[in-house]
């Protein structure tokens, strides 16, 4: 009598396990175009042919004597991006953020070029990579 007990008990307490991380698990969410749980989804972007970019450097005699990033433009960003805030973060090869930027996308009739200015401090030999978010 005492081992059905026992047993009764521990399937109780399994169940009761089982129901709490279900319920935790399903307050998350899961993902939509606004934020973040824990699903799959497919979420539109308002950009889908991509973006250029181009630096501009600046020669910087303080300190290491060297060039720094002064900013970057990126261009060809699709009008449904218009009001959106975009980041720009450069990185390394290691894929290291080195530094980002982030600003609103202007809002104008034709496809949108616009310049991201960043603070001189990143030195441009470091930079092997660039990140674009738009999101809004």
């Amino acid at each position: 009598m005492r081992k059905n007990k026992r047993v009764l008990f521990a399937l109780m307490v399994g169940a009761v396990v089982f129901a709490a991380a279900f319920g935790m698990a399903a307050s998350l969410g899961g993902i939509t175009s606004e934020g973040l749980g824990a699903d799959d989804s497919v979420v539109a972007s308002c950009d889908t042919d991509g973006v250029s970019t181009a630096y501009v450097t600046v020669y910087n005699a303080t300190g290491s004597g060297s060039y720094k990033v002064d900013s970057v433009t990126v261009s060809g960003i699709n009008n449904a991006c218009d009001g959106k805030a975009i980041q720009v973060t450069l990185s390394t090869a290691a894929d290291a953020s080195l530094e980002g930027v982030t600003s609103t996308v202007p809002t104008d009739g034709a496809a949108t070029s616009m310049s991201l200015n960043f603070a001189d401090t990143t030195v441009a030999e470091s930079v092997t990579g660039v990140h674009i978010v738009i999101s809004g």
